[in-house]
């Protein structure tokens, strides 16, 4: 972000838009980087930028400057504080004449230890103009120009009255952001469900405090220039012939060229709490999938981000944490929970001074913890999900003929469970369920094995003299199985030791399972 001075815009009513520089238009900031090097010091380089400069020019290259600048590690170059070399030159008295000044200096190189031509040299050396440039963050002229692009945005957003953004791309980051920034805003309808038109109130809107607003709304820009698809229009006040005139700046993805290249957000928890519940709850249930901030739903005029979702298939549970409060954050929560369309599950600190009464919604679910959030209530919710999706599921496959039975599995021995489960688009447990008990075959694991194959593998296996464990695996991974296909073959395992070497396989007794 520059200050007003740097802004460089082109005015065609009722638009306005910066005058951006195309990132293959180099030069300028190719001349801007090679001043800046380590060794010189600041007042060298910015007699050079002042002899760069033109009166077309000269908003260009300050703008590129000032970038650098705040790239640039400055240090005074000296060997003994120049506050004390000035205190102890002061503390000798007014000088009339070169005399009187070569006698106090030569008074003050002896106090301080150092040599007469040490002190003229520090003398100043801790002002800026006299700093060393030490260091330069490397940047190209590309990377300068969009930066620069991208400043050029931000302080034409200061003078904002309000700022529109449409997006369905990095949605919760936009929204993340507004919450941290602290920034008023409401959502606007739009045609398509996925898509969100957020409106952004701006900085000229307010009464007092825009400075800090404005710089809070500036450094929104970089987080909606991450999606891949967005489109943003502001109203800006700006003067002309001295009056207030309202213009439109519009700007999209299209330019995404001219500005920093995106960079993925980072995900982090807000909490230790958040981050335990996630490592406890994914080590108990692996076959859910937990999300971290999922999606954002709308509530009424307002966005809400849910900490979590867990997803199995067609199931979702979203999980919010109600932790850290205040009572007007508390007194917003509850509102924006009242307003959302959605089942959730809502994780409630003891400590809170709400009840269930609060929340006047059926399909809100609420669970109480004391610093730490116990798993048995939400595990309890997800089986119950888990046997109303079985339920469902076998509801579907009894009006359905298998895989099995279809046409081109007739000459196939073993079908993969999860071939079957994804063809009629149900749960492999309820393929599991179905095919227990049907006549064709067995399951053995996570495959369907029919009879004829069972009874080949049972008659290879009893034929071979070799009945070590290791030796009937072997036969077993010829066709495609593992040992726990044995108890539907009529073997079990006979442990002598720990030692898988000395275990025997051998068939069971008269009144086990057959094939048969």
């Amino acid at each position: 972000m520059f200050s007003r001075e740097l802004l460089v815009v082109r005015k065609h009513k009722p638009y306005i838009t910066p005058v951006y520089i195309d990132p293959d238009d180099q030069a300028l900031a190719e001349t801007v980087i090679d001043l800046y090097k380590p060794g010189r010091s600041r007042g060298e380089m910015e007699a050079e930028i002042r002899e760069l400069e033109t009166h077309a020019t000269y908003r260009q290259i300050r703008g590129f400057s000032e970038l650098m600048r705040r790239r640039t590690h400055f240090e005074a170059d000296c060997p003994i504080d120049p506050r004390l070399v000035r205190k102890v030159l002061w503390e000798k008295g007014v000088v009339a004449d070169e005399e009187q000044r070569a006698l106090h200096m030569n008074k003050a190189a002896q106090e301080l230890g150092v040599p007469v031509e040490e002190l003229e040299k520090v003398f100043w050396a801790d002002q800026d103009e006299f700093q060393i440039a030490v260091q330069v963050d490397d940047i190209s002229p590309v990377q300068l120009i969009q930066q620069y692009n991208l400043s050029l945005t931000q302080t034409l957003l200061f003078d904002a009255l309000s700022l529109e953004i449409s997006t369905d791309d990095v949605i919760q980051d936009i929204f993340r952001m507004i919450k941290f920034l602290g920034l008023m805003y409401e959502i606007l309808p739009t045609e398509k469900e996925e898509a969100y038109v957020v409106r952004v109130t701006g900085p000229v809107a307010l009464f007092r405090k825009t400075k800090k607003y404005g710089t809070a709304l500036a450094r929104l820009v970089p987080v909606i220039l991450k999606a891949t698809s967005w489109n943003i229009s502001a109203q800006i006040e700006t003067q002309v012939a001295g009056e207030p005139r309202i213009y439109i700046f519009e700007l999209s993805h299209r330019k995404t060229d001219y500005f920093p290249e995106r960079i993925a957000p980072a995900h982090t928890f807000d909490s230790s709490i958040e981050e335990d519940f996630q490592t406890r709850l994914s080590a108990l249930r692996k076959d859910w999938i937990i999300k971290r901030e999922p999606t954002v739903i709308k509530a009424g005029p307002w966005a809400m981000i849910p900490d979590f979702s867990v997803e199995r298939r067609n199931k979702k549970c979203l999980i919010e944490i109600v932790g850290f409060w205040t009572p007007h954050y508390l007194q917003k929560k509850i509102e924006k929970i009242n307003a959302v369309q959605e089942d959730i599950v809502l994780l409630v600190d003891k400590k809170l001074q709400c009840t269930v009464k609060d929340f006047q919604k059926d399909s809100v679910d609420i669970i109480y913890y004391d610093k730490t959030i116990p798993m048995k209530p939400i595990i309890e919710r997800l089986r119950k999900m888990e046997d109303e999706q079985l339920a469902e599921d076998l509801k579907k496959l009894a009006t359905l003929p298998l895989s099995v039975e279809e046409e081109g599995e007739a000459e196939r021995d073993t079908i993969a469970l999860q071939d079957i489960a994804d063809h009629h688009e149900v749960g492999i447990e309820a393929v599991e369920k179905m095919l227990a008990s049907h006549p064709a075959g067995r399951v053995v694991g996570s495959t369907f094995v029919k009879i004829p194959l069972l009874e080949k593998i049972h008659q290879d296996i009893s034929d071979q003299e070799d009945n070590r464990l290791t030796a009937v695996r072997d036969v077993l991974h010829e066709y495609g199985l593992e040992e726990d296909a044995l108890p539907a073959l009529g073997f079990h395992i006979l442990w002598r030791s720990l030692d898988p070497r000395d275990a025997r396989v051998v068939e069971k007794g008269p009144h086990a399972d057959s094939v048969e």
